[in-house]
């Protein structure tokens, strides 16, 4: 019997031992100042703690610069960003518009009241859809003043919202993820269900439309208290249906998804994966990013970590 050398069994013992952890995600800039919400587009990150909002340049990520900060009567639950317009979920003030045609002075064109507390806002196909903590969601008209065109009323609890499209995904507790065709805004009709019996959905996602014709969401992320993260397609509105488990190393706190990559943040880090084959999320980055990470929302180019100090520039 051949006795191999101690380079080829070290050899051997390398091969065989755990595969090699994905790579960091690189770090490009640091903000000052923390943010428990995020939305952002190539131009613009938009940064709430709080009652503040915090409009940031991010077109040199190493020298991301706060352009102006504007200041609501309520605690702001929800941001959405869509061309140079921002829609603020500010609780029970309801929404707000906020034009950042030029950046450095944004100017307030819009205030709706909402029939409850304002927690979540969509937007998609020139509408706003911003989420009631009990009653389901209102359709905003935004051309011109804001005017609510239609709602959408709920038998449970909505826990999160997104939108592409004629479409609006919403994560109800108890009835599971409800897909809802909002292409007749003074008729929202439910096209599809998706429940995981016993185990809530709490949250819901689809990729973050930053430029271009917007499309329909073929792939988004759901969240649920006993399964976790997983991949759910989208493609059949009728049937939405879960795809794959994304195997995190702890339970997700936040969650971003473009349409090629999915980012959550676990514990102290942020995992990044390759969702372009949905059946088989694939783990391609881990990256340190402290426990006190709150919120992450990403471009197709950048990544941005909320902490409580700070805001990482990823990428």
């Amino acid at each position: 019997m051949k006795h191999l050398s101690l380079a080829v069994f070290v050899t051997l013992i390398s091969a065989t031992a755990s595969p090699a952890q994905p790579p960091s995600l690189e770090h490009l800039g640091t903000v000052t100042g923390g943010a428990t919400v995020l939305s952002a587009n190539n131009r613009v990150l938009l940064a709430a703690t709080g009652s503040t909002l915090r409009v940031i340049d991010v077109t040199q990520p190493a020298s991301a610069v706060t352009l102006a900060t504007v200041e609501f009567e309520e605690t702001i639950l929800g941001l959405a960003l869509t061309g140079n317009i921002a829609y603020i979920a500010n609780s029970h003030e309801g929404l707000h518009r906020l034009d950042l045609s030029s950046p450095t002075a944004p100017r307030m064109t819009g205030h709706l009241s909402t029939r409850g507390q304002a927690v979540g806002v969509a937007a998609a196909g020139g509408y706003t859809f911003v989420a009631d903590n009990s009653l389901g969601f209102d359709i905003v008209g935004t051309d011109g003043p804001l005017s609510r065109v239609g709602e959408y009323l709920s038998d449970g609890f909505p826990r999160g919202i997104a939108a592409s499209d004629t479409f609006v995904f919403v994560a109800d507790q108890p009835a599971g993820l409800i897909v809802v065709d909002v292409s007749n805004p003074d008729s929202p009709t439910v096209r599809g269900t998706l429940s995981l019996g016993p185990d809530p959905i709490t949250q819901v996602f689809v990729p973050n439309t930053v430029s271009g014709t917007p499309t329909p969401a073929k792939t988004g992320a759901l969240v649920s208290r006993r399964g976790g993260l997983q991949i759910v397609d989208l493609a059949d509105p009728d049937t939405p249906r879960i795809t794959a488990a994304v195997e995190t190393s702890g339970r997700p706190r936040a969650v971003t998804v473009t349409p090629d990559r999915l980012h959550a943040i676990t514990g102290s880090q942020l995992e990044t994966f390759d969702i372009t084959t949905p059946t088989n999320p694939r783990a391609v980055g881990r990256t340190d990013i402290g426990s006190d990470a709150q919120q992450v929302v990403a471009t197709p180019s950048l990544v941005f970590v909320g902490t409580t100090d700070e805001i990482l520039i990823l990428r």
